[in-house]
């Protein structure tokens, strides 16, 4: 049976950050509080943390905030929460040890030793992890009872490069892609950006990234998420100082694109929604921000004024960012959450005839997204044409009803340049300039 609910939570407006109010989840944790936040279908958070040797979990009802402490009997250096279809927590946390909840008792598991772990879930609920040990990087996945482990074939011929770190996510066949970092230092210091995607039988590796001139001595773990509606991963990770990469695509298409805000500043969380970043971050010198990419390109806002080495981020349903973290005075864990959303990329409630075509990055490389705005289920064609007017390139979808979002590959043959991207739709037509490079 679950305990009581039990805390004490103060509200406050943030002098800075008047966008965010934040709410103290613990009194008095310790000297480091790792934590992990997720937000259920009502959009009520919840947080996974670690206190010495127990692992915590806090949920949130309308009488405050209810714990439970699933294990008291190893250290927690390092969480990682998901909730499934039901609502229910499934935990990764130190050591590699799994837990979860299965509606009437907590389980808890060792799956490996190792460190540096991802977890999530696949639509049937089964938990698949990725963590490196001192033979390398491992995958995870439950079967059953029984825990696969298997290794990835991150093997670098090159002794001086370090493993910087790895991340997991599983596509919409529940086969993972996980995204491997490693860093060099030497006269011209390193970090390279590898893929790795598993078929069920495979490895395959792909090489999507790489810069040179930057010291190694930071945190340079990516992070992953994935996109169904467009098939597609999304990685976050830092390759230069205080200055972030974005990487969309999977196998050997990629597009990496130099963020204009220092994602992954030493301490950071990323969630996607809706195929867009939201990410938080943190340094020794920076205070804990809050950064976003819509369709405008990328922007920024501070959460509090203090840094935050424990980090995390969530979002809800209509696109609210839940953040947990633990600060650096140390004097308690606490949640923050946006008291507006929507502001930074108006939609319009009722479409309009012309719809307005958004087309982002512009400049853009031959894989590139479109957004426009959508009344009534169609099939629209979609087409590039040139400065004269010839179509150079046509492709129909059926869209439907509100704001649809769409990844767009040109075949190689389209040559750089100037054009014009038109949509028409049984009740809808627009076009957008654009300039392939």
């Amino acid at each position: 049976m679950r305990p009581p609910a039990c805390c004490v939570i103060v509200l406050a407006a943030i002098g800075l950050g008047q966008n965010w109010e934040t709410a103290a989840i613990l009194g008095a944790p310790g000297s480091y509080v790792p934590c992990a936040i997720a937000v259920d279908s009502a959009g009520r958070p919840c947080v996974a943390f670690g206190v010495g040797r127990r692992l915590g979990y806090a949920s949130q009802d309308g009488a405050g905030w209810r714990f439970e402490y699933p294990d008291s009997s190893a250290y927690v250096a390092e969480v990682d929460l998901c909730l499934d279809t039901a609502g229910r927590p499934h935990i990764g946390y130190s050591g590699v040890r799994y837990a979860h909840w299965d509606g009437t008792n907590w389980h808890t598991e060792a799956v490996a030793e190792g460190s540096g772990l991802t977890l999530t879930l696949a639509r049937d609920r089964t938990p698949h992890m990725v963590f490196v040990d001192s033979l390398g990087v491992k995958y995870a996945y439950k079967a059953g009872d029984t825990w696969n482990i298997l290794t990835v074939p991150a093997y670098q011929a090159d002794s001086l490069r370090r493993l910087g770190g790895a991340s997991l996510a599983v596509d919409a066949a529940d086969q993972p892609g996980i995204a491997v970092t490693w860093t060099k230092h030497s006269n011209h210091d390193s970090i390279w950006l590898s893929f790795f995607e598993y078929d069920g039988q495979n490895w395959h590796r792909f090489e999507v990234d790489s810069a040179k001139g930057w010291g190694p001595y930071d945190f340079w773990v990516p992070k992953v998420q994935y996109e169904p509606g467009t098939d597609i991963f999304h990685i976050t990770y830092r390759a230069y100082a205080y200055q972030g990469v974005y990487v969309t695509g999977r196998r050997s298409a990629w597009q990496v694109e130099q963020a204009s805000v220092s994602v992954g500043n030493w301490w950071y969380d990323f969630a996607l929604h809706q195929g867009r970043p939201y990410i938080v971050c943190s340094s020794v010198r920076v205070p804990l921000k809050y950064q976003w990419r819509w369709a405008g390109g990328w922007e920024e806002e501070l959460v509090v004024e203090e840094a935050a080495p424990a980090v995390s981020i969530a979002v809800d349903r209509t696109g609210r960012p839940h953040v947990a973290f633990f600060p650096f005075s140390g004097d308690t864990l606490y949640y923050a959450r946006r008291l507006f959303v929507g502001t930074e990329e108006p939609v319009p409630a009722v479409t309009r005839a012309e719809p307005q075509l958004v087309v982002h990055p512009n400049p853009a490389p031959r894989a590139f997204t479109l957004e426009f705005p959508v009344s009534s289920r169609t099939t629209a064609t979609i087409s590039l044409c040139d400065a004269s007017g010839r179509t150079v390139w046509t492709e129909e979808q059926t869209v439907c009803p509100g704001h649809y979002r769409t990844r767009l590959r040109l075949p190689a043959e389209v040559s750089p340049g100037v054009y014009f991207l038109r949509v028409k739709g049984s009740q809808e037509e627009g076009t957008a300039r654009i300039v392939l490079r």
